[in-house]
């Protein structure tokens, strides 16, 4: 009787255990992924916002990131990729923006993106 209770109980702490790491291995997972997707999601949510607002004149599709972050020369938020390029300022363009006019992803009010 006792070593039926004891092999009863291991089996039962194997279960356990093995759910538990389950779990948490496909949690740890899943979460980063989640989180990368939910993070990137409501940055670009924020930055469609800041263009509805008329604070983000970005010059690409999809939009830059970088001055959103606040990663080059505009602040809080805003983008001027696009009034930079209209006024022929490439030394004020985003590296982002420079990037992907390159790669074709222009979408300049002025209508194309010429680079210097």
């Amino acid at each position: 009787m006792k070593i039926k209770l004891t092999i009863f109980i291991l089996i039962i702490l194997i279960v356990i255990v093995t759910t538990v790491f389950v779990t948490v291995t496909k949690t740890g997972k899943n979460s980063f992924e989640e989180n990368r997707e939910k993070v990137l999601s409501q940055l670009y949510l924020a930055i469609e916002e800041a263009k509805k607002m008329g604070k983000y004149k970005c010059c690409i599709e999809p939009p830059c990131t970088m001055c959103y972050l606040g990663k080059w020369i505009f602040k809080d938020g805003t983008c001027d990729c696009d009034g930079m390029i209209s006024m022929n300022e490439w030394d004020k363009v985003c590296p982002q923006c420079i990037r992907g006019i390159k790669e074709g992803k222009c979408k300049s009010e002025i209508g194309s993106c010429p680079l210097p």
